[in-house]
């Protein structure tokens, strides 16, 4: 299991958050008085209780900032973590959770908020002066072969601060999307709104001898989830992580539904869900079905019982997770097929190193249009 940054590197960190916070503890205006952005390496020096109350009192809060998924990133994945919190008189009111990982095709690494998952400030008092405190600090984490900071937003209430993030150098990048499904609809609804190719696949995997079960979150089976997951993103080139981060979710148990697939008495994959129960959301992380039970239509089955599951357990959303923004893909269209919506993935970048303009410019020859 990975483990956390070391006491050297905590060390180091610690006193450079003493730095933050004496450079940029000064007042501007009588809004911002005795502001001071402490950077740490880790949620543990600010506690649960403190980190996940400015979760719950901010109306951008989600399950992905809470201390529990923010710890397991730390420690299931080693991602080297640089969060910022910000104090007034000592007291914790606004977080921005970062972590350095790599950039894509690249030797450099970026200072991302939130990854995996999506993040972005949460500023509940004082935004204003908070939110210029945390965008004045951020470049100064970048260090070595970390060149850039990006903002990766939940939803579109990010946009809020577009305008200021665009004033001190951030950048709009669009390469992504995730679609919504409103499950207030009722599950009528949404059955009528899906493609005939997804209803079709639902009906069809009805007339296999199936069954859909809800697991315990068991190191076990967890395990045969990864096994599988681990086949499917080998499959698709994806990126796979390591079974350590999956055992720290179980600290997180309460958000998590695990559901297995049986077709004819065999394991035929599953769907570890999040659920976000500050935005009334749930949200498909991760998904694993092997190949050989498309044609048994196991991946609709699945998706149709998590939709009736949400909709009796008083969820109002149903998110399929990122994907990118080409019609053509076939992820795109098969999440398209169940009718939800598609918006953006609001992401915002600030070059810290000269190098970061090479990168743009190599990143644009395989994303023209998102430069």
């Amino acid at each position: 299991m990975a483990q956390k940054t070391g006491g050297s590197a905590r060390s180091s960190l610690q006193r450079i958050g003493s730095l933050f916070a004496n450079q940029y503890g000064r007042s501007i205006g009588n809004e911002g008085s005795n502001l001071e952005v402490q950077v740490v390496d880790s949620v543990d020096a600010v506690g649960k209780s403190e980190w996940n109350g400015i979760v719950e009192r901010s109306s951008r809060g989600s399950v992905f900032h809470r201390y529990e998924w923010v710890d397991a990133i730390e420690t299931g994945l080693g991602y080297p973590a640089r969060h910022q919190v910000v104090r007034k008189d000592g007291n914790a009111i606004g977080l921005l959770p970062n972590f350095v990982v790599g950039i894509e095709k690249t030797p450099f690494n970026r200072l991302s908020s939130l990854y995996p998952g999506f993040g972005g400030p949460l500023l509940p008092t004082d935004t204003k002066a908070s939110l210029e405190r945390v965008i004045e600090t951020a470049p100064e984490l970048c260090r070595g072969r970390t060149i850039v900071h990006q903002l990766r937003g939940l939803d579109t209430s990010y946009l809020r601060y577009n305008d200021e993030l665009q004033r001190h150098g951030y950048r709009p990048y669009r390469r992504e999307c995730r679609f919504l499904l409103d499950l207030t609809k009722g599950h009528d609804r949404i059955r009528g709104e899906m493609s005939r190719s997804r209803r079709r696949g639902i009906e069809r995997g009805r007339e296999t001898d199936y069954e859909i079960v809800e697991e315990e979150l068991t190191r076990e089976n967890l395990r045969r989830f990864h096994r599988t997951y681990e086949r499917v993103m080998d499959r698709v080139g994806g990126d796979v992580y390591p079974f350590s981060f999956f055992e720290e979710l179980q600290a997180m148990d309460d958000r998590l539904l695990l559901l297995t697939v049986r077709i004819d008495g065999e394991y035929a994959g599953g769907m570890l869900e999040l659920l976000d129960d500050e935005r009334d959301a749930i949200h498909g992380f991760f998904a694993a079905v092997p190949r050989e039970y498309f044609d048994d239509h196991a991946s609709e089955l699945l998706y149709d019982h998590v939709f009736q599951w949400g909709i009796e357990n008083g969820y109002a959303t149903y998110d399929f997770g990122s994907t990118n923004t080409d019609f053509e893909d076939g992820v795109f269209r098969f999440k398209e097929g169940f009718g939800g919506t598609a918006v953006p993935v609001l992401v915002w970048e600030r070059g810290c190193s000269p190098l970061w303009k090479l990168v743009r410019a190599g990143r644009s020859f395989y994303w023209p249009y998102y430069t």
